[in-house]
């Protein structure tokens, strides 16, 4: 039982003979209280007193000073179930002759139950928590205490710091429940903006991106470009090209980390179909010239095989055959085909002789 129940306190039994007078008292089980009929050690010479508790189910000791006949007493309550007692003293003094009996009525009063609590621990954005005591179903006057010695009538107690704390209750008779712990976490830590980057950018072909986180990581760590979505996977695919994302990290305490922003670059876009001019081979010059006319620009590149590009848009001492003339730009990527056709060189003609007549 709590130290405070062993209070020393005096109550003065006012012994009225002819009425027979009741006084109340209540206390907590287990309690220790003095009791005396007048000032201890001041009562008329020669008596004595008869001190009595009812019902049987009184299970404390009764001492006395010096001995259980005097007119001061300590009881020890001891074990004592809750309940309604009568404290019962009879004076008889030095004739021999009885006094009428004068009674105490005293209640004794159950702790409250262990207490239930309910606790807020603090967030990335409040360091603090809060820790709530289920009042009692029944009763009231209750007060409540996280460290034991201060009490209070609210059953919540806000901004508590980081730490374990005893939370128990008190009874307005001053009875005290056994202790419930709390712990308060400390506040959870705010992750590092990540470190990620755009793994691939979209292509010809493939019209999105994929950006990849590399740090921090750890268990229940969580990732998200678009601060809704979270996923335990570090890497993004699928990303719509000519996008900015905020890539961020959440922890295990939902905490979120600064965004490290990251953009898709848009699809490249394919040249168009070349335009392209043949000088076909002549009588005297047995090799085309096909010269791509549009598009031209930086970074373009022209093949008239599919295979080998160059800068340049002409292409001299072509054979004949035909050609798929293709063009390229700085993205890889490649028009469509336009088909070319170099023709064999025209043939002389073969004159054998000058007939005349």
């Amino acid at each position: 039982m709590k130290k405070n129940y062993f209070k020393t306190l005096i109550f003065t039994i006012v012994m009225l003979a002819t009425l027979g007078t009741y006084a109340q008292q209540t206390i907590c089980v287990g309690a220790i209280k003095n009791y005396s009929v007048n000032t201890p050690g001041t009562g008329p010479a020669g008596s004595t007193y008869a001190w009595s508790v009812t019902p049987a189910a009184f299970a404390g000791t009764i001492t006395g000073t010096p001995n259980v006949n005097a007119n001061a007493i300590t009881i020890n309550w001891g074990t004592t179930p809750a309940g309604v007692y009568t404290l019962q003293v009879i004076e008889t003094n030095a004739s021999g002759c009885p006094g009428t009996p004068v009674n105490l009525t005293i209640t004794i009063e159950a702790a409250p139950a262990n207490p239930v609590v309910t606790l807020g621990q603090p967030t990335c954005t409040v360091a603090t928590g809060t820790i709530t005591v289920t009042p009692p179903a029944t009763g009231t006057g209750y007060t409540y205490s996280i460290d034991g010695v201060n009490y209070q009538t609210s059953n919540v107690f806000n901004g508590v710091t980081t730490g374990s704390y005893n939370v128990t209750i008190k009874s307005a008779a001053g009875c005290i429940s056994g202790s419930t712990p709390a712990v308060i976490n400390a506040q959870p830590a705010v992750p590092s903006a990540p470190v990620a980057s755009v793994t691939q950018q979209p292509t010809c072909t493939v019209p999105t991106g994929t950006i990849t986180v590399t740090g921090p990581t750890g268990t229940g760590y969580e990732y998200s470009v678009d601060g809704t979505n979270y996923q335990t996977g570090m890497q993004f695919t699928g990303l719509t090209a000519g996008a900015t994302y905020n890539v961020t990290v959440k922890v295990p305490g939902g905490c979120i980390s600064a965004a490290t922003p990251l953009t898709i670059d848009a699809q490249p876009v394919a040249p168009v179909t070349p335009t392209v001019v043949v000088t076909q081979p002549t009588c005297s010059q047995p090799m085309a010239t096909i010269e791509v006319t549009a598009p031209l620009g930086t970074g373009l590149t022209y093949s008239i095989d599919g295979v080998n590009y160059q800068t340049s848009p002409i292409f001299n001492n072509v054979g004949q055959g035909s050609y798929p003339v293709t063009v390229q730009n700085a993205g890889g990527c490649f028009s469509p085909v336009q088909n070319e056709t170099v023709n064999p060189q025209p043939s002389a003609p073969t004159t054998s002789a000058i007939i005349f007549n």
